[in-house]
Order: structure tokens, then C-alpha cells, then sequence
């Protein structure tokens, strides 16, 4: 292989993975703004580097370039015929509007083709700049550092996921790096390496980034230390549709109930806006509906026969959860806060009857188990109703016979409650075997779910739930990667793993139960406002029936049990502790929270006050920016002010004066007098006394090389040597 082709390869393979590393650049620009056609912005990247790879002139260049752009923005905005004079038309029509737009600062009213026009500027100039630095100064380390950092602040602080864009910018950088060194060194040294040499360099620096690439890839990875910023950032919360806030595009969901819960994670603020009051003896959870189907990212309700069984009001409601006994009948006054015109019925477990004085006809999905009142065929919200119920018990006997085997038995009706998508990673299953492989029953299966959040190190947040993105799943995540969540997390959660094991369950929405603002005649008035929306699970026993868990940590409703046990129960049995009385072991879980609310309100009020100085923040930059030009462009008028005074106050010895010699040789190649390849230094200091008149330079030089290789580093008059160096300073300088 001679010296031309040896090149020519190098080049070749620079400039390829120049290209890759600049599309791993754009991916996520295209990504979070929406902009689409990632395919044409490539090819014009990859026609750009192939042009300046083979040093087409730029005579045919920017023709074709721009006869591509063109042909782009006549495409992808409108739908025309390239070819015809109408579309000649539109792009001089184009340029012209949004220039005068531009002179005359209207922003607003550039159009999607002129960006899209500024968009390939951007990128040609780019691709301009980076094969400046590869053909000229043979390094990108800038450009490659600056594009890892890129990428890390959006796959940190935006939705973007760049976990894949990461290993290949940093397998190409290196490549890259290492390929121009090779280039730059035989270029300066005027060698060929022999084709076998170059061929197994090149061999191996890749095999050096597979192999390390590989291992990085097969060892375990810590869980992060750091709470996902993400939801600071960006949120959506499905359970409160409609109520957002925020500028920029910075959208902050409240917490409360909605109905699309398709894409689940991200954070909320709390609302303590009241949705309803209860009166009612015991506290508990109001239940709303439930959904069948695990989407990966969220719930949806199956599509089927819409199975409707109506009601009049004061009749008996026949639901799929069987009261307890009659003695044991209460009664719930329900009030409702008319600003939220819900449609549908609070229910109370165990309920039996749904009395008002509105002239209603109940509704009852058989699918969803969703409660709602018509009058003359349209929906009708109530203002006032009362429930009456009598709460479930379970036999914990009955509950404890329930094996595996007792689910050979369910019929088709329950296969939408076993759904699972085919992307769920085998590790969520693996895991629920693990947490059940010492239960037999069904039962303690299902209490060894609930009580495993609580117990390694799961944490409940509004604020820290990580939104998926990609192929990421919703659970995968949390119960692997973040282990931060809100109620969503935890029992969507559980009723993956219950299935997972082959137990039905299903996902319940509705309230929690609130905070007793008062009494009415000795029965307690419970206030239940959107900060009480909540989620939970509810599983399916055969011979049993369904039957509420709550997996979330600090929440507690637990079910009415008969202990008919002939043996002693276990600990876990006992009924969990209600949210006021945490355990002590929950201390240090609590502090963490504080802290993390503590940095979630930090991150709030950085961004708030960054968003209402914006405009101050940019000039300021753009200020700084443009006399950090201007210090660069005159440096040699104000280098030495800063130079000797600094020197000045070092010691006057060898690692001094050494540091002053190289600081000299650099700017002395700035000012474009470059020490030739295979000139001696006291050749070089000829050159420069000749240049500036004196002998400064050959007696520094002289002293430099005394000390260096003599090491005859005691007997320099120091004081002599740093007037003749700021002497050169000077000169430099004038």
C-alpha cells in the first residue's frame, strides 16, 4: 500500500466515523423538537463529508449542496413539483418574506421552511469547522467532548434517552482520536507505516473498544445516585387531566383524578382542593373503577361487548366483590364538590345500595366496575347521595387453601386479567418467583409482593417518578433502575408481578380516605380532596373472590380478616400499621424524602429564576462571548500584562524558569514564529534573535539546555534570565 492510499484509507475511515459521531450529535436535536426527517438532514451530512473527502472544489460544492437544500425544503413543505417554476417561486417567495421578518425582528412569523433552511446552514458549517480540525489540526477533542457532555445533559435533564448515543459517540471519539494521532505523527515525522503496521493499528484500536465496550456492557451496573431530574423538568401526571401549569413548555400537572391513565411516571404538585366529604363510621378507601390492561407505559380498558347492567336508585347493586353479613350494615352520606361534575359513584367496599332524592338511573360496567348516573339518557352528576355497604370479610383459612393448583380452574373470563405485553423483561417475573418461592398459598404470594416494597429500599415520592421512554418499561424501571414512585409505581407494580405468577388482579383507581374535618352526630366527616387519589390492586382467589392490597409504603387498607386458623398466625398477618404511625425504621427513608423535596424545590426556583431572566441571560452571553472573541483576536496586546506579573510572583527557580521558557515557545507559535520540524533549539533561537535584534532568546535557550541536560540547574542567575524572558514578552506584545 503506497503513501497516497495509506492516506486515502485513514481519511476514509476519520471521515465515517466523523459522520457517525455528528448523527449521534443530531438524533436527539431532531428528537426533542420535533423536527423529523433524520434520514435527509444524514444524507446532506453524509454528502457534505464525502465531498471534502474526496476535496471536491468547491466550484461544484455549494451548487450541489444547495440544489439539495432546495429540493429538501420544497419536499418535505409543500407539494410541488421540483422541477417547475412554481417551486422556484415559492423558494425565492420564502427567502424573502423571512428575511424582512428577521430585519425587522418578527420572530414569530418565520416560517417551518425557513428554519428548516437556517437548520442546514447550521449543519454545513458544522461539517465545515470538523473537517478543518481533522485535515488541519488532526484533532476533534473539543467537538468529541463537547458532544458526550451534550448528550449526557439531555439523556439527564430532558426525556431523551441516550444510553445507546453515549457508547457510540465515545467508541467513535476514540476511534477518531486515535486514528488522527497516527495521521498527525506520520505527517510530521514525513514516514509511511507499512500496510501491515497500519492494517493491525487499525485491527486494533477497534478490537480495543469492542473488548471494552463489551466488558463495560456485562458488568453490573450500580442503581443511580442520584433522583431522575426529569420530572422537575418536564411532567405529566395521568391522574390530572386538565390541570397544568407552567411556561416555556414546562408543563407541572396537580395530582387528582383522571381518565387517560395510558402514559403513567412523572411529577405533580399536591392539590387540596376538596372533591367530596364522606360521612362515615370507619375510614376507608373509595373505590372508582378499575382497567385490565398493562400497556408497558400505562392502563387501558379492554375493548369488548360492553357488558351495562342498570339500576334504580335504592335497589340493590350486585358487584363482583360480595358484602359482608347485614349485621354489620353502614351507612355513607356522600357530599360532592359541584366543581368537579363527576359523573360516577364513590364506592364504598362491600356496597349494597345507592340512595338520593335525584331522579337517576344507575349505570354499572360490568368490565371496569365503574358506577354512573343517568337522567333521560344523558349523564347526570349527583350533589348528594348515601352508600349503603357492609365490608367484606375473608376467611383467612379459606384464604391459605388457595394454591396453585386452584388456578387450573378459572374459566376465559379471567385471561384480561393474566394480560401481559410480550416486551415485559423476563427479570419482572423473575423476580416476583424469587419474593414467592418459600409461600404455597396464593395469599401469602400475594402478601409477600405487597410487603417487598417496603422493605428494599423503595421509595414514595410525587415528585421523583421517572417517566419511560423508548422500549423502556414502566415497571421494569422502577422496580430495577429508580425504585422511586408515587402510587402508580407501586401497585401497577404488584398486579404485574401477581400476574406474572399466574394470579389475576387487576389495577383500581379512587381515593384514599381522607382527613376527618368534624362530626355529625357522633359520626366522623371525612374531607377528601385530590391530594387522596390513589391507586391500588385488587387480586382474584378462586373459592375467595377479589380482594384489595395496598403495595404503596405509608398507605394502609387492609381487608376485614377472620382468623379461623387452628395454628397461631404469623406476624405478617397483623394488620398494617395506618400511615400516621411509621415505624422507626422508616426514619432515615423519611429524611431522604426531605432532602429530595429539598432538591426538588432548589431545581424549582434555578428554573424559575433562570425562565424570568432570560433575555438578561442570553445578552450576558452573548456580551461575554463577544469579548472573549475580541480578548482572543488581540492577545498579544494584553498577554504580557498578564504573563510577567504572574511569573512574577513564583520563586526564582528551575521549575519557574522552566515553565516561563515553555510558556515563551508557546507564544512565540502563536505569533506565527513555529519552531521548524528537525530544528535544534539553538538553532530556533537564532532564528528569534534575528527576527527581534538582541541575544535574549540564545541565552535562555543556552541556560534551558544547561539545566535540562547538564542538570546544571544551580548555578542560573534566575534575575538575569527573567529580564531576558520578559523582554521577548514584551517585544511579543508590542
Amino acid at each position: 500500500m503506497n503513501g497516497r492510499l495509506q492516506t486515502s484509507f485513514l481519511s476514509f475511515v476519520i471521515y465515517f466515523f466523523v459522520f457517525i459521531l455528528l448523527v449521534e450529535w443530531l438524533k436527539p436535536v431532531i428528537e426533542l423538537t420535533d423536527t423529523d426527517h433524520l434520514k435527509l438532514f444524514s444524507l446532506f451530512l453524509a454528502l457534505s463529508f464525502l465531498f471534502y473527502y474526496v476535496k471536491l472544489n468547491w466550484k461544484f460544492t455549494i451548487p450541489i449542496k444547495i440544489l439539495f437544500i432546495s429540493w429538501v425544503l420544497v419536499a418535505i413543505h409543500t407539494d410541488l413539483s421540483f422541477f417547475s417554476s412554481d417551486s422556484l417561486s415559492y423558494l425565492v417567495n420564502t427567502l424573502q418574506e423571512n428575511v424582512k421578518f428577521l430585519i425587522f425582528q418578527q420572530w414569530q412569523e418565520v416560517t417551518d421552511s425557513f428554519r428548516t433552511l437556517l437548520f442546514f446552514i447550521l449543519l454545513w458549517m458544522t461539517t465545515y469547522l470538523l473537517n478543518y480540525w481533522i485535515r488541519i489540526r488532526k484533532n476533534i477533542l473539543l467537538f468529541f467532548v463537547l458532544t458526550v457532555l451534550f448528550i449526557t445533559i439531555l439523556d439527564t435533564f430532558t426525556s431523551y434517552n441516550g444510553e445507546k448515543s453515549i457508547a457510540i459517540v465515545l467508541i467513535s471519539g476514540f476511534i477518531i482520536s486515535g486514528l488522527l494521532y497516527a495521521q498527525k505523527v506520520m505527517t510530521e515525522n514525513k514516514v509511511q507505516a507499512s500496510s501491515k503496521f497500519l492494517f493491525s493499528t487499525v485491527v486494533t484500536l477497534f478490537g480495543l473498544m469492542a473488548v471494552s465496550g463489551a466488558i463495560a456492557y456485562a458488568l453490573p451496573k450500580a442503581g443511580p445516585s442520584w433522583p431522575d431530574p426529569v420530572p422537575f423538568l418536564t411532567s405529566s401526571n395521568p391522574l390530572a387531566e386538565g390541570k397544568e401549569s407552567g411556561k416555556g413548555g414546562i408543563v407541572t400537572r396537580k395530582v387528582g383524578y383522571g381518565e387517560n391513565d395510558e402514559k403513567l411516571g412523572g411529577a405533580f404538585l399536591s392539590d387540596d382542593t376538596p372533591v367530596f366529604t364522606a360521612v362515615v363510621p370507619r375510614k376507608q378507601y373509595w373505590k372508582i373503577e378499575t382497567k385490565d390492561t398493562y400497556t408497558s407505559k400505562g392502563w387501558v380498558q379492554s375493548e369488548g361487548e360492553p357488558q351495562i347492567t342498570s339500576y334504580e336508585v335504592g335497589t340493590p347493586i350486585v358487584l363482583d366483590i360480595p358484602p359482608g353479613s347485614q349485621e354489620k350494615n353502614a351507612l355513607a352520606n356522600i357530599e360532592m364538590n359541584q366543581t368537579f361534575n363527576f359523573d360516577f359513584i364513590m364506592q364504598s367496599y362491600g356496597l349494597t345500595n345507592v340512595s338520593t332524592e335525584e331522579p337517576v338511573t344507575l349505570s354499572l360496567d360490568e368490565a371496569n366496575q365503574k358506577i354512573t348516573s343517568y337522567s333521560n339518557g344523558n349523564l347526570s352528576p349527583l350533589v348528594s347521595y348515601d352508600l349503603l355497604y357492609s365490608e367484606p370479610v375473608y376467611s383467612l383459612k379459606a384464604l391459605r387453601g388457595q394454591t396453585e393448583e386452584s388456578l387450573n380452574g378459572l374459566t376465559s373470563d379471567f385471561d384480561r386479567y393474566l394480560q401481559l405485553p410480550d416486551t415485559l423483561p423476563t427479570r419482572v417475573r423473575d423476580l416476583a418467583v424469587s419474593i414467592t418461592e418459600n409461600n404455597n398459598s396464593l395469599y401469602d404470594k400475594a402478601k409477600s409482593i405487597e410487603r417487598y416494597f417496603s422493605r428494599n429500599g423503595f421509595r414514595y415520592s410525587q415528585t421523583l417518578s421517572a417517566i419511560p421512554t423508548g422500549d423502556t418499561d414502566y415497571v421494569d424501571q422502577f422496580l430495577f433502575d429508580t425504585k422511586i414512585g408515587y402510587c402508580d409505581n407501586f401497585s401497577t407494580s404488584m398486579v404485574v408481578m401477581l400476574r406474572s405468577l399466574g394470579i389475576p388482579a387487576r389495577w383500581v383507581k379512587g381515593f384514599t380516605a381522607g382527613e376527618i374535618v368534624g362530626n355529625n352526630n357522633g359520626v366522623p366527616v371525612y374531607e377528601i380532596t385530590n391530594n387522596n387519589a390513589h391507586s391500588w390492586v385488587e387480586a382474584y382467589f378462586p373459592e375467595v373472590g377479589w380482594m384489595n392490597f395496598e403495595p404503596t409504603i405509608g398507605f394502609s387498607n387492609s381487608p376485614n380478616l377472620e382468623f379461623d386458623l387452628d395454628i397461631s398466625t404469623s406476624e405478617d398477618d397483623i394488620p398494617v400499621p395506618p400511615a400516621e404511625q411509621k415505624p422507626e425504621k422508616e426514619e432515615t427513608d423519611k429524611e431522604k424524602t426531605e432532602v429530595s423535596k429539598a432538591f426538588t424545590e432548589v431545581m424549582k426556583d434555578g428554573l424559575k429564576w433562570i425562565s424570568e431572566r432570560k433575555a438578561l441571560i442570553f445578552w450576558s452571553l452573548f456580551g461575554v462571548l463577544i469579548l472573549s472573541l475580541l480578548a482572543y483576536q488581540y492577545r498579544r496586546k494584553w498577554i504580557s500584562k498578564v504573563l510577567i506579573p504572574a511569573y512574577r510572583m513564583r520563586k526564582n527557580d528551575w521549575d519557574t524558569f522552566e515553565k516561563m521558557y515553555h510558556s515563551l515557545l508557546k507564544q512565540l507559535s502563536s505569533y506565527g514564529l513555529d519552531k521548524d520540524q528537525g530544528q535544534t533549539l539553538s538553532d530556533y533561537a537564532k532564528s528569534i534573535d534575528t527576527y527581534f535584534g538582541g541575544s535574549h532568546m540564545r541565552k535562555l535557550t543556552q541556560t534551558y539546555e544547561k539545566g535540562f541536560y547538564g542538570d546544571n540547574q544551580d548555578e542560573v542567575d534566575y534575575n538575569l534570565m527573567r529580564e531576558s524572558w520578559e523582554n521577548l514578552i514584551n517585544q511579543l506584545s508590542g
